[in-house]
This record gives structure tokens, sequence and C-alpha cells, in this order.
């Protein structure tokens, strides 16, 4: 008895889920619509991608500690052995 209601209220709360998303694709194509045309133009996300990316080249010596391990001479493989 109660399945037509349920499934009605279900299905309302898709159609507000589908519209938020529909709207939040909407602002990010217009923003990026945007920025191409004008260079002066920053977004939220092109900002976050200009600070990943400052974060990534700032960091990148202590984020590879192991390009400057110095290994003796005896622990390294000699020959063809892997």
């Amino acid at each position: 008895m109660l399945f037509v209601p349920v499934t009605g209220l279900w299905m309302s709360a898709l159609g507000v889920v589908g519209l938020a998303l529909n709207l939040r694709a909407y602002d990010f194509v217009s923003q990026e619509i945007r920025a191409a045309e004008d260079p002066e133009f920053e977004t939220f996300y092109t900002k976050n991608i200009l600070l990943n990316e400052g974060i990534r080249a700032w960091m990148a010596a202590q984020d590879q500690p192991h390009e400057n391990l110095i290994f003796p001479e005896e622990v390294l493989p000699r020959g063809n052995a892997l």
C-alpha cells in the first residue's frame, strides 16, 4: 500500500540530486568557457590545479627520499642478478 508514495518520495529525491548535479556541471562548464576566453579569470578549480602543481614541484625532493640513498658496493647486485 505504501509502495507508490514511498517510490514517489525516492524519485523526487533522485530528481533533486540530479538537478543539483546538473547545476553544478553547468556552473563548472560555464567557468571553464569563461577561463578559456579570459586568461585573467581564475576559478577555484584552476587555482587548485596551480596549487597542486606548485606543491608537487616544491615537495619533489622530499617526496623521493630513495633517490638520495647511498649503498655500499657489497650490497649492490652484480652481473645479471635482478
